[in-house]
């Protein structure tokens, strides 16, 4: 696996996930919670985009060693 990938995916979900944070505090009109709302959707998104680079990134490996195994007909 590439950790820099996963990192990389990580960092730029974690971007989007805060974006989508200071979304929340906007539309709920709750200017006090904003620093809770940026650090939880920037956590949320990194966790989700390092968790989702990691499986792709063992599909692939398992793909490689396994190759397909529904075409042998």
């Amino acid at each position: 696996m590439n950790p820099r990938k996963v990192i990389f995916a990580g960092i730029i979900t974690a971007l989007i996930g805060a974006m989508f944070g200071l979304a929340v505090t906007r539309i709920a009109q709750r200017p006090q919670r904003r620093k809770i709302m940026l650090v939880t959707g920037a956590t949320l998104g990194f966790v989700i985009g390092a968790f989702q680079e990691s499986v792709q990134q063992q599909k692939k490996i398992r793909d490689d060693d396994y190759g397909d195994i529904n075409s042998w007909k």
